[in-house]
């Protein structure tokens, strides 16, 4: 468990540093990362772990065989079904989870601390090839992706050049897919990663190894979010704007619609304004990820009680905001806000920080038994947990 024990972006890539892969590689261009570690990733997922996750029926599995070009799912609850993907799995074909993050909780941790950290959300799939299997024909992804080999080995084939820069509901053609150009062409080796932006053709096949490999896809939020953002913003201020068009407007003056356009962007454009809804946009971004309940059902029906020497620190995968007020502070969280007063802003900033603290040692102008009754508040929130 010590990857995902020290997980964050920067380990996610090393030994690149992080700082280079922000600037040359993010959205850019793909990164292989070779680490000669077969042990990298610890448990972070294993074949007895796909094992027991087929064990558990997911509601289906995806099975891919290019080299008899057989693409297909089954319905993984029915004996027939498991029959299906077995039988094909025996004959070449790789095995898909799709978005086994909703059921494996180190998967549904990897993705919330990432996203904790990147502020983008992540899901992820999980292939398993037989040796000598190909699965999927060549393709680009309408979204970036990492590839974590957690076992096994897998060639990997890459453009060198970006062939689109897909919106999030894009998807390739099924004509003109084979790869072109200059390649990466490398063996991705157990411990090893790649980053792929979207929209770079790739390709993999097993040799005589088989493969297990987690596909970390980033679920981005993007300029333009924010800016169709700003726009319904800018409509709901101005109640001019609902209005219709003038009449003959389509073979009228094109002037007068330029000016009014002109007009209306440039009080779009007002700094504060766009302050406003910046903040709202990104409080409606935490809303969007999801928050882990683990155990606060049996804290709420099995409460136990806090001491000033407890060892307590934030749950893990948090995604949150906070606003300072003169005279109070909001915790944005999932669907909901909390409100302190002012004297517990030191409190909470170092609540966040700090990955594990005796509850005496929390800052502030705050009493004992103050403290203690504001990270109890936090622990029924879900916010922290005992460490």
């Amino acid at each position: 468990m010590t990857f995902l024990e020290n997980l964050s972006l920067g380990s996610l890539v090393a030994p690149v540093a992080e700082a280079e892969f922000r600037t040359r590689y993010w959205e850019q261009k793909p990164l292989i990362v070779h680490r000669d570690d077969r042990n990298y990733y610890g448990d972070l997922f294993t074949l007895r772990d796909f094992d027991d996750a087929m064990t558990r029926a997911p509601s289906y599995v995806k099975i891919a065989n290019e080299a008899i070009k057989k693409h297909g799912q089954y319905k993984s609850n029915t004996a027939r079904g498991l029959d299906g993907v077995l039988a094909d799995m025996r004959d070449g074909s790789t095995l898909v989870l799709d978005q086994w993050h909703h059921r494996e909780p180190k998967l549904g941790l990897l993705c919330r601390s990432l996203a904790q950290e990147v502020g983008h959300a992540f899901q992820t799939n999980l292939y398993l090839t037989p040796p000598n299997g190909k699965g999927f024909p060549p393709h680009w992804d309408n979204h970036d992706v990492f590839v974590l080999q957690v076992l096994g080995s897998k060639r990997w084939k890459i453009e060198k050049e970006r062939r689109a820069f897909p919106d999030r509901k894009d998807v390739i053609e099924k004509e003109g897919r084979e790869l072109r150009g200059e390649l990466y062409d490398f063996t991705l080796m157990q411990g090893d990663v790649i980053y792929i932006p979207r929209g770079f053709v790739h390709a993999a096949e097993c040799g005589s190894e088989h493969s297990l490999h987690i596909t970390l896809g980033v679920t981005s939020f993007f300029w333009s979010d924010l800016l169709h953002t700003l726009i319904k913003a800018a409509i709901l201020r101005d109640q001019s704007l609902r209005a219709a068009m003038p009449l003959g407007f389509l073979h009228g003056d094109r002037q007068t619609l330029v000016n009014r356009m002109v007009t209306a962007m440039r009080d779009a454009s007002d700094e504060s304004f766009i302050g406003s809804v910046v903040d709202q946009y990104r409080d409606e971004l935490v809303g969007k990820f999801p928050l882990d309940v683990s155990g606060q059902i049996e804290e709420f029906f099995q409460p136990t009680s806090l001491a000033l020497d407890d060892v307590v620190g934030p749950r893990r995968g948090i995604v949150y905001r906070m606003h300072v007020a003169d005279d109070s502070v909001r915790l944005t969280f999932g669907g909901r806000s909390i409100v302190f007063l002012d004297i517990f802003r030191e409190a909470l900033e170092f609540t966040f920080k700090t990955q594990a603290f005796a509850i005496r040692d929390l800052p502030g102008d705050l009493a004992d038994e103050e403290k203690v009754v504001f990270i109890e508040r936090l622990v029924q929130e879900g916010l922290v947990v005992r460490k």
